[in-house]
């Protein structure tokens, strides 16, 4: 019989047993409860900033002809020279030529670059714009063009042009990097996108001008809207066209970049000017072609529903508003009818993002127009406006905010004054102007352009804020 010692024993080692594995099992449970010890080497890294690069306007040179001869009538030639100013605050310009894809006895007639040097350390660019303007004459092409000198870009949309009887239209590239650029243009129409095989892969190289005929990629396209993207070395995209009604030109514009596709455009500054004239002058050829118009393009899948208002600016008529239905992927133009002689700020607003800009003609006494007006993008607080040499210019402000603003433009020559200008909500202000320097200050949020006009000649270019420069990046070395 197992005595009573033995039993105990017996229970001790059972006790002493289990309480082991508890003791066991508290150990793990907390090991997996309990923070290890962590050690851990951060990556070497430092912050290091960009050398600010120099600030670039490229301008697009002299207006451009086809030749007559069906042998090179793919083959621009320069006509004539345009005027061009520039200006900045505190740096010294440069001007270098690109070489010009055309036919020409100087490269002072071709596209140039317009530059100045970042100051080391700076945080914002300096104040420095440019822009250029001629006026041709000849037997075949006659016209005034305004033209701003603009940043290069990937992504550019240009809402102008047109390829129907008696039009002429080029797309103008150039590009001022040390790269050669890659371009492909996505072009739609009034009928829907147009699939080109010549469209893609357009060589253009650096520190050049490349010149696309439009008609070669879309015939007969009465309302072309194009898009260029790049890949390589971006460029500055612009598009001149002519209209000649059979042997008598009608005018002459060079339509620079508008803004990228959104559900709000505004374009600031649209003239209208000798609409008696011009509904007087209709006939079963061109009816139509001398109206103001709006020209939309929908890029996207998605249809649109799009209200167009027309606000006039000061001393103008109160304006007036429109609504259209658009397709998906096809441009179509919105009449600007019932508008009285003026300047208006004409605002779009869409279910889905649109690509916008306005047209409007004149006619004088012995000569006539025709004007693009982009779509704008917001200015900064202060920036400098150049006004080319050329007739009557207007200083434009447009205010899609609900509060009134007050705007001052100084001359930058000795002596010179400064001058307010009051912007109303949901409106516009026009201010005339000299040629010359002026910086503009208080703008930041509003919209700008210049337009000048004549008896028979008319053009405009909006204004743009500069890009922001290179940002300091983190850097993390191998």
């Amino acid at each position: 019989m197992t005595d009573r010692r033995g039993l105990a024993r017996i229970g001790f080692r059972t006790v002493g047993g289990l309480i082991g594995i508890g003791v066991a099992l508290v150990a793990v449970a907390g090991a997996t409860v309990l923070p290890l010890p962590g050690f851990a080497i951060s990556a070497p890294a430092e912050t290091v900033a960009p050398v600010p690069a120099d600030q670039q306007r490229v301008c697009p040179g002299s207006l451009l002809e086809l030749a007559a001869d069906a042998g090179a009538a793919t083959r621009p030639s320069t006509i004539g020279s345009p005027t061009t100013a520039s200006d900045a605050d505190g740096p010294d310009v440069r001007t270098d030529p690109l070489k010009p894809d055309a036919d020409t006895s100087s490269t002072e007639d071709g596209p140039s670059v317009v530059s100045v040097a970042t100051p080391k350390g700076a945080t914002t660019p300096p104040l420095f714009a440019a822009a250029q303007l001629q006026e041709a004459a000849t037997d075949d092409l006659a016209g005034l063009a305004a033209a701003a000198c603009a940043e290069p870009s990937a992504d550019t949309w240009l809402a102008a042009g047109s390829t129907s009887l008696g039009q002429t239209s080029l797309v103008l590239l150039a590009n001022p990097s040390k790269v050669d650029a890659t371009v492909t243009l996505s072009i739609y129409t009034e009928s829907g996108p147009v699939s080109a095989p010549g469209a893609a892969g357009i060589l253009v190289p650096a520190g050049a001008q490349k010149v696309v005929p439009l008609s070669g990629l879309a015939p007969t396209a009465a309302a072309p809207v194009v898009r260029v993207q790049t890949s390589g070395g971006e460029v500055v995209a612009s598009l001149q066209q002519s209209f000649e009604q059979g042997i008598q030109p009608r005018g002459a514009e060079i339509a620079g970049a508008t803004g990228a596709p959104g559900p709000q455009q505004i374009i600031p500054g649209v003239t209208v000017a000798s609409m008696a004239a011009i509904q007087g002058a209709q006939s079963a050829e061109s009816v139509g072609v001398d109206f103001p118009v709006v020209r939309l393009l929908v890029p996207g899948d998605k249809d649109a529903q799009v209200t167009v208002g027309a606000v006039g600016e000061a001393g103008t008529s109160a304006g007036n508003s429109y609504a259209a239905s658009l397709k998906a992927g096809t441009v179509a133009e919105v009449p600007l009818d019932h508008l009285k002689d003026g300047s208006y700020t004409v605002t779009v607003n869409s279910t889905v993002p649109v690509v916008a800009a306005a047209r409007t003609s004149v006619i004088g006494a012995k000569t006539r127009d025709f004007s693009w007006f982009s779509s704008a993008q917001p200015l900064q607080k202060s920036l400098l406006a150049v006004v080319p040499s050329g007739p009557q210019a207007t200083l434009h402000f447009a205010n899609r905010g609900e509060a009134d603003r007050t705007v001052t433009v100084q001359g930058l020559a000795h002596g010179s004054k400064p001058m307010k200008v009051a912007v109303p909500a949901e409106g516009g202000a026009g201010l005339r102007v000299a040629a010359g320097t002026y910086r503009v200050t208080g703008a930041d949020g509003l919209e700008g352009s210049v337009s000048f006009g004549a008896d028979g000649r008319a053009s405009s270019f909006a204004l743009a804020p500069p890009g922001p420069l290179a940002s300091p990046i983190r850097v993390y070395p191998n």
